[in-house]
């Protein structure tokens, strides 16, 4: 069972890692650049207030009331924070967690252009959230991204390697 998350996770990784090095090659659109500098400024509040971001960020595209959900493995008696935020296109996105068996553990909370979901779990599992937007005003849908926090004395087994600098972040200085 270990064994099968921790090759879920180093797929997952090198999906991510795939599909961010693609993005990082191509120009980013204005909605996607919106989304990179607000959840920049998320990383640098939270950094400030003693959180650390735990698996490197997730960006994408979705239609509205479509739902993109991620899986991750979570792990007891840590406090994580789940953030996202959308482009100038999107209208209420909204954040559920979900577990193992699709029961709804928790639905977003929103602050201004952010939704956000605080989550400690009981027991080491996998765990699903999905971002939702409830309209997108362009035909191409909504520009999205997500981070995952925990409290920077966290350990977390296994936590993306995160760089000094992400290099989607280097956008917004």
């Amino acid at each position: 069972m270990k064994i099968k998350n921790l090759v879920i996770s180093g797929i997952s990784l090198l999906l991510g890692t795939a599909i961010i090095g693609s993005a990082i090659a191509q120009e980013l659109t204005e909605s996607q650049k919106t989304v990179v500098c607000r959840l920049k400024t998320e990383f640098d509040q939270r950094s400030s207030n003693g959180q650390k971001l735990v698996f490197v960020p997730l960006f994408g595209q979705v239609r509205k009331q479509v739902s993109s959900p991620f899986r991750a493995t979570l792990h007891p008696d840590t406090e994580y924070t789940f953030v996202a935020t959308c482009d100038g296109n999107c209208q209420d996105l909204n954040l559920t967690l979900r577990d193992a068996n699709g029961q709804e553990i928790g639905s977003s909370q929103k602050t201004g252009e952010l939704a956000s979901i605080s989550f400690t779990p009981p027991s080491q599992g996998e765990y699903q959230i999905t971002a939702k937007p409830g309209e997108c005003t362009t035909a191409e849908g909504c520009s999205f991204g997500m981070g995952i926090f925990v409290p920077a004395s966290a350990s977390v087994p296994n936590a993306s390697k995160i760089p000094a600098q992400i290099a989607q972040f280097k956008l917004c200085q």
